[in-house]
Formats: structure tokens, C-alpha cells, sequence
């Protein structure tokens, strides 16, 4: 899998960004929180890396830990590779938002694996990924599980333990 390179910079146009890789934030749409680990940065885009949960009340730092990420994972079972679904939003959009705000941040391993991108507007386009995606990507999970054979392709939630230090 090629890998679009990361930017270094914590700057878009000369101005400092928000957040940092490995920042666990909270996107509050509607009264209802949905969770995203900041994996990464490029450009003028932040990749977030949705979680599988949707909360009534603003998640705690446990709740990424002990959540799946949109993801998938290639390899052999003796040979696993993790790689995360990034949605690319603005820097922009989010830093100037309140409806997203860090709740703390976790240390991702190096080089994290992109499986895909996706380019979203806003909140909105947020929720309507979330909502898309979360049911097939349970289904995938669950034949997965029944199925190892064929667990390596597609649309998974992956246990955030497997991108952490």
C-alpha cells in the first residue's frame, strides 16, 4: 500500500493547527457525541480516523481505548497489518468549530497505515459517513469473526489497542 507522506508542520498558511496526532476528539452533532483520533496530518487536511461509538454525553479518554476504530487489516494471521479509514476535513473547519474538542491523546505507532480517504465538509458529512458506515462495517467485523479466511479484506472495526503504544 503506497502512503501519502504526513506533513511535519504544526502550521497551515503560517498559522498554528489545533491538534496533533494521536489527540482523541469529541464531534458533537446534535447533542450527540461521535469519536475521532486525530492519525494524522496532510496539507491543509486533518485525517481523522472515526470510532464506533455515539455517545448521549461527551466521550471520556476510556471510551477511545476501549472502542474499534474504521479500519481494516491485511496480512497473514501470523503477519498482521493495522491500517485506519482517515476522513480528510479542513484544519480549518475543525480548529474553528467548538463542536470538536480534544479530550486527550493517545500515542499511535509509528506509521500508521492509511486504508482509504475520504473527504468531508463538515459535522453534518461527518455523521452521515458515521451512520453510512458503522452498520456495514459491524456486519464485516461479524463475518470476519465467523470467517477468518476471508478477515482480511474490507471494512472492519478494529480494537484501538492494535494502533497504540
Amino acid at each position: 500500500m503506497n502512503k501519502i507522506r504526513q506533513t511535519s508542520s504544526d502550521k497551515v498558511n503560517g498559522k498554528l493547527v489545533r491538534y496533533r496526532e494521536g489527540d482523541c476528539i469529541s464531534i458533537n452533532v446534535n447533542n450527540r457525541y461521535l469519536g475521532a483520533i486525530m492519525t494524522g496530518k496532510f496539507n491543509k487536511y486533518y485525517n481523522l480516523t472515526l470510532m464506533e461509538f455515539e455517545l448521549p454525553d461527551r466521550p471520556k479518554l476510556s471510551d477511545f481505548l476501549n472502542s474499534r476504530f474504521f479500519g481494516t487489516r491485511f496480512g497473514s494471521w501470523e503477519d498482521l497489518t493495522y491500517a485506519v479509514d482517515q476522513q480528510m476535513v479542513t484544519c480549518k473547519y475543525v480548529d474553528n468549530d467548538d463542536n470538536f474538542e480534544k479530550i486527550g491523546s493517545i500515542q499511535l505507532i509509528q506509521n500508521v497505515m492509511p486504508a482509504g480517504y475520504s473527504y468531508l465538509t463538515d459535522r453534518t458529512d461527518i455523521f452521515d459517513y458515521f451512520s453510512t458506515q458503522l452498520p456495514i462495517r459491524i456486519e464485516k467485523s461479524n463475518n470476519a469473526a465467523k470467517f477468518p479466511a476471508i478477515a482480511f479484506v474490507g471494512k472492519h472495526l478494529i480494537e484501538t489497542e492494535k494502533i497504540i503504544i
